[in-house]
């Protein structure tokens, strides 16, 4: 059975949806323990730099274990953030399928640009059920698009709030997340760098959440 593609239905259902894949995402990336936890990996780092000994009852192995959770924890909230940005400008975040007629060259375009539901809808229309609240596409799959896609090229990454850095940040995560699948034990490394990474993070969370506070105050 083909997804309820709903979500598209006007702009009020296209914030709802946003703000509820925003709040979601924000929700899981505050549970990470490496942002709940962060003034202790301030603390240790800033203690190797001065290459002295860490603060009692700190054990960098309880963050490591947790690490690829954590990971995953930051990418979905990111991949939710973006997909609510896609959505609230009229572009379709689920996956076209190639194989269904008149969409092969549109579904290969999906892989470096986000195809907006005006794109759809010229080749063959939504199948609206207003009264129960249902649209369905043949040439929608099941499946929305991931985050390699979504960060994948400039015209997908114009459409969000943060910048080359941020970017970065996010795609390291996500190699880092997918190598890990290949290892049978994780390194990892408090620096500088993890630091700054978590930092720029948290307040752009923080950022957004507070920019959907403000969006929603009466």
């Amino acid at each position: 059975m083909k997804s309820n593609l709903w979500l598209y239905a006007d702009k009020q259902e296209q914030s709802t949806t946003a703000a509820s894949l925003i709040v979601f995402g924000a929700e899981v990336f505050k549970r990470a323990k490496m942002i709940k936890e962060m003034k202790m990996i301030k603390k240790i780092n800033t203690k190797m730099a001065e290459r002295t000994k860490p603060p009692c009852g700190f054990d960098v192995q309880e963050f490591g274990h947790e690490y690829l959770i954590d990971c995953i924890r930051f990418l979905i909230f990111f991949e939710n953030y973006m997909k609510a940005e896609l959505i609230l400008k009229d572009y379709c975040v689920h996956v076209l399928d190639p194989n269904h007629s008149g969409f092969k060259e549109l579904a290969k375009a999906q892989f470096k640009r986000p195809i907006k539901l005006s794109e759809i809808h010229e080749i063959e229309n939504f199948t609206i059920d207003k009264k129960n609240k249902i649209i369905t596409h043949p040439a929608i799959l099941d499946k929305t698009i991931g985050i390699r896609i979504l960060i994948g090229s400039s015209e997908y990454s114009s459409n969000y709030q943060f910048d080359s850095a941020m970017l970065n940040i996010i795609s390291n995560f996500n190699t880092y997340r997918n190598s890990l699948h290949f290892k049978v034990s994780i390194e990892l490394s408090i620096s500088n760098d993890l630091v700054s990474s978590l930092d720029s993070m948290n307040d752009f969370v923080d950022k957004i959440i507070r920019e959907r506070i403000n969006k929603n105050a009466p």
